[in-house]
């Protein structure tokens, strides 16, 4: 043993000023009664954990650097983690924060202050704007290490670790608008780096955002992929007002759910983009935990979850706010199941055409006057890749493709299929391109992985059918796409196998991607300016940890034709005799029929004549 420390001191010392300036003895370092886990917050216990196994195992120069530096990057167990802003509400003058803390640690604010790229001494003056915030004990300890090996080999956990969190939210209110404000969170002492966002202005117009998906944290690979993808993403949209992020954030969900993969999302691969805007998040398959990681790592509007009596498992997966010239439509469709619906022919859920398909309704009611109408899930009701033949699609498109041709939705912002895939516009009464809405379209070579369509560009108008889109993904894992024959082959119309996830119900699918199809073999980000006469989609891959980037597609989403006023009560009639599942109108209310109970149109039961 004496022989491994003096080897590892000389190691050391050859680093000169990491050991002169710190003055670490090694052996102290390694020994393991040193740095005790509960003074530190987990984040930074276990990177240096991580850090401290790798240079005891393999002492090399390299590994030695980084045990210093994660040395130096231990963070009192007072500090706060995890922190993220997300649009809540209206954009022009509020915010919503989260972040989390070690257990025990309830003390946290939110301070803000009205200037870009703030100092910590910015935060000693009068115009502070300082928010107390709501901190919550999780209820169960969060399981920190999940199914993929990764981390507890990485560290030494054992399989079944887990933490108790504070999961701490603070809602900004009374901003002003288009103000760009520097913020941070914690309490005195021990307060988070600072990170910034810009309010909406109070005419708003020209903006960009960002679409960034499908991260699947699940080991270094993943984070450093992200990563790479975010850095890219801030360099080369730095003016973008925030970031919709349609699901996965995570790779395991369910029981085997692991806290460590959110805080690497948090901590690491988003952090780049997290400093700079706010999120605009929905759960995706993969986010799915009975232990409610994403309830407590998000804090958007819950107005939805408050109106409907079967609650989402999640708080604030489906929220809608205007900017610009744009109605946001941020919605789930993972609980499709909850109440009832049709399991051996999937033609109906209630959840999705009485819940989420009236709330749809309800928003562009209140909203007439947007010009574009965008929708944004993690489950598709297209796609091209591994997920067309699953056994969900099918119930999606008969409960949303109705909603979506009423509610004269422009675009369907997806994930999921982790593909880049351009389809439509669709009509929705047929599932077929509106082909004399598509111009300007690039002619290349077809690729069979990157580009099976052989088209690329162009210009797409909305005023008969949705857009559909899929900007691949983030991260590190990608599908191949299905190419003709193989969509060919897989459809049916037969509903004794269509449920057997290996068919599609979509007559000639292939003709649905009209523009550029494939898989860009590398993470993966998309830029969406809203512009005067179009949205503009520009895509990019990020090919570095430097932030250089490659252009691998441009397009323009327009619309000539005003949207209808939305009525949400059109084309509902009283019969005189109600069959279980019908509507029906009473003093101008709208109620339905649900296994002999009838319902309002929030989702609470009643007592009424019918």
């Amino acid at each position: 043993m004496k022989k491994f420390y003096y080897l590892l001191l000389a190691t050391i010392m050859s680093l000169g000023m990491y050991a002169s300036t710190l003055d670490l003895d090694p052996a102290v370092v390694l020994a393991d009664t040193m740095y005790e886990a509960a003074d530190y917050t987990v984040p930074s216990y276990t990177e240096f954990i991580i850090a401290k196994i790798a240079a005891r195992n393999t002492p090399t120069q390299e590994n030695l650097r980084n045990l210093v530096k994660k040395v130096t990057g231990l963070q009192p167990k007072q500090m706060p983690y995890n922190m993220v802003a997300t649009i809540n509400g209206d954009p022009h003058t509020q915010m919503g924060f989260a972040w989390f803390t070690n257990d025990s640690i309830f003390d946290g604010e939110l301070q803000i202050i009205a200037k870009a790229d703030a100092a910590a001494s910015d935060f000693e003056g009068e115009d502070v704007i300082t928010v107390p915030a709501a901190a919550q004990r999780t209820k169960k300890a969060l399981r920190y290490v999940g199914q993929c090996s990764y981390i507890y080999k990485k560290a030494e956990l054992k399989a079944g670790t887990k933490y108790f969190y504070v999961s701490h939210k603070a809602l900004a209110t009374n901003l002003t608008p288009g103000t760009i404000y520097s913020w941070r969170v914690g309490h005195a002492g021990y307060w988070s780096d600072i990170a910034q966002f810009r309010t909406e202005e109070e005419q708003q117009g020209e903006y960009s955002f960002l679409l960034m998906s499908d991260s699947h944290i699940m080991d270094k690979q993943y984070v450093d992929e992200a990563r790479r993808c975010a850095l890219a993403a801030v360099k080369t949209v730095p003016e973008a007002r925030f970031c919709c992020f349609p699901g996965d954030f995570v790779e395991d969900g369910t029981l085997a759910n692991s806290e460590w993969e959110w805080e690497r999302w948090f901590e690491e691969a988003m952090e780049p983009v997290i400093k700079k805007m706010p999120i605009v998040p929905t759960d995706g398959n993969h986010d799915d935990s009975p232990l409610i990681n994403y309830t407590y790592h998000f804090n958007t509007d819950n107005y939805f979850n408050m109106a409907v009596t079967d609650k989402p498992q999640f708080e604030g997966i489906t929220y809608s706010f205007v900017y610009g010239d744009v109605l946001f439509l941020v919605f789930s469709m993972q609980d499709f199941w909850r109440e009832s619906y049709d399991e051996k022919y999937k033609s109906w859920s209630v959840y999705l055409t009485d819940h989420v398909s009236y709330w749809f309704r309800t928003q562009c009611h209140d909203n007439p006057d947007t010009k574009y109408r965008v929708s944004l899930a993690h489950f598709n009701l297209f796609s091209g890749s591994d997920h067309s033949t699953d056994v969900e699609p099918p119930l999606f498109r008969k409960c949303m493709l109705p909603t979506m041709k009423e509610c004269e939705i422009d675009v369907a912002l997806q994930g999921h299929d982790h593909t880049y895939e351009v389809i439509g516009p669709v009509d929705p009464d047929n599932m077929t391109p509106i082909m004399e809405a598509i111009s300007d379209r690039e002619q290349v070579a077809i690729d069979n992985s990157k580009n099976v369509t052989g088209y690329k560009n162009g210009t797409y108008c909305t005023d008969d059918g949705t857009f559909y889109f899929i900007g691949a993904t983030c991260g590190h894992k990608r599908y191949s796409p299905h190419n003709r024959a193989r969509m060919e082959r897989e459809y049916t119309d037969d509903l004794a196998v269509l449920f057997d996830g290996k068919h599609h119900n979509v007559p000639n699918y292939f003709d649905l991607f009209t523009g550029m199809f494939g898989q860009p073999n590398a993470p993966t980000f998309t830029k969406i300016t809203v512009k005067d006469d179009c949205l503009e989609f520009k895509s990019y891959t990020a090919d570095d940890d430097e932030g250089n980037v490659t252009l691998i597609n441009t397009m323009r989403i327009v619309r000539n034709r005003e949207h209808t006023v939305t009525d949400i009560r059109e084309g509902i009639e009283t019969p005189k005799a109600l069959m279980d599942g019908e509507k029906f109108i009473r003093d101008g209310q709208l109620f339905i029929l649900r296994n002999g109970r009838i319902f309002n149109a929030l989702g609470q039961a009643v007592t009424i004549q019918y």
